[in-house]
């Protein structure tokens, strides 16, 4: 492949995680504060959690990104981790964060278009329901994911 050619795909790759980084910077995560119930006075658990679903919403783009460009998916995830995620997150934060992102992609294997349920589960970890409860969290956490996941799909370009 000629220089011309790798420097337009890179610019074509570059263009689609800028896009990304767009639509992740556009969440507030207030409907997901909402649908678990968390306080607005409770700070440290609201932005604990937003960022998590920050994590989640990437590694749920990784996976649209496997459907939409199966050639290309990894080239154009790694061009994001290298030259997206830094702007915001730096050295040892940058690290743990891809970490996360892995965990989430390993979590969800191939069934992230269909199956969200081990997600909302993982999510509904970090807080403390009663088992009545539980169900119809993980139920609307699910729903939401799949929202999230369509939103990202149709707006992969």
């Amino acid at each position: 492949m000629s220089d011309a050619n790798s420097d337009f795909l890179m610019e074509q790759y570059q263009d689609v995680a800028n896009n990304f980084t767009a639509l992740l910077s556009d969440f507030d995560y207030a409907d997901e504060m909402e649908l678990l119930n968390i306080s607005r006075l409770n700070f440290v658990l609201r932005k604990n959690l937003s960022q998590e679903f920050e994590v989640l919403y990437i590694a749920l783009w990784y996976n649209c990104l496997k459907t939409s460009f199966p050639e290309t998916y990894e080239a154009i995830f790694q061009q994001f981790l290298k030259y997206n995620l830094p702007q915001k997150y730096k050295s040892a934060k940058l690290q743990e964060i891809t970490t996360r992102i892995q965990m989430y992609i390993e979590l969800m294997g191939n069934n992230a278009s269909t199956d969200l349920t081990p997600i909302s589960h993982h999510l509904l970890s970090f807080l403390k329901f009663d088992e009545a409860s539980q169900r119809t969290y993980e139920m609307k956490i699910t729903l939401h994911l799949r929202k999230v996941y369509t939103y990202l799909f149709e707006r992969l370009i």
